[in-house]
This record gives structure tokens, C-alpha cells and sequence, in this order.
């Protein structure tokens, strides 16, 4: 299961109240709880919105390569966070492609050339409304064999 590997191989995230993983091919969902998350004011960490949707948009990349039989690693190249309203209670994360149309052009081009780049975009909603936001490009390499 993805959650256990998760937080077996990320020591942060087993302090940040992940309750469950939700992942759909096209998306991934990582639900949390406030408690841990939040800061001074009450409402989520900025720098927990942060690591969660790293997180998440780690995942969802993730996810789609381990469906294909090489082993890849996944890292984020770039983001940029945007904070719109604060976060007043437990939330979800919920990260997507941002063009479900590139992916088959990302799948062949890390299979012809060991590395593609893809696109994703994380959002936090409250109640409809969008509270934090996380565009980013993650950048997948074929693991190499040292020896």
C-alpha cells in the first residue's frame, strides 16, 4: 500500500496526521487532519499545505510510473505556491495532471530517453472555495545501477 511506504520511508509525514490515500490514475488524494498541521493562528501551516502537496504531486507521478515495468525515481523541478484563503479545519489535497493529454508523450519519452518532465497542479479547497494552490514540475530519471 502506497500510504505505508509513505510513511515508512518519509519519517516527516508519519507526524502529519495523513488519514487516507486516494488514487485514481488521473489523480491522487491525500486526506489530513488539522491538529498536527496547523500554526499560530489556528489554520494550516503554510509549510504544512507545502510539504503536502509536494507530497501529493510526488505521489501522483509516482503512482503513474510504477504501473510500467522500470523503476524510476521522481523529483520535483520547480513550483510555485499560491495561498488564496487560510484553512480552518481538516483538508484534503488533491493533485492532477495538468494536461491528462501529455501523458502518453511523458511515458515515451522517459522510455526512449530515461527522463521526462510532467506537470501537475495541487489544490486545497474549503467549502467550494480554493484556499492553497501548488503548480509544479516533476522530473522522473531511471534509476541507475551503481554496480
Amino acid at each position: 500500500m502506497f500510504k505505508t511506504r509513505v510513511l515508512a520511508e518519509i519519517p516527516l509525514t508519519s507526524h502529519m496526521g495523513f488519514q487516507q490515500f486516494r488514487y485514481d490514475k488521473e489523480s491522487l488524494c491525500i486526506d489530513a487532519i488539522l491538529e498536527p498541521n496547523h500554526n499560530d493562528k489556528g489554520t494550516a501551516f503554510a509549510g504544512s499545505l507545502s510539504a503536502t502537496a509536494n507530497l501529493c504531486g510526488w505521489g501522483l507521478v509516482t503512482l503513474l510510473l510504477e504501473e510500467l515495468d522500470d523503476d524510476y525515481d521522481v523529483v520535483i523541478r520547480d513550483s510555485r505556491l499560491e495561498y488564496f484563503l487560510p484553512v480552518t479545519q481538516d483538508f484534503t489535497v488533491r493533485a492532477e495532471f495538468s494536461d491528462t493529454n501529455s501523458i502518453n508523450p511523458f511515458i515515451e519519452k522517459i522510455r526512449t530517453k530515461g527522463k521526462g518532465r510532467m506537470d501537475v497542479v495541487v489544490k486545497v479547497e474549503e467549502s467550494g472555495e480554493l484556499c492553497f494552490r501548488l503548480t509544479g514540475a516533476y522530473v522522473a530519471l531511471k534509476k541507475k545501477k551503481w554496480l
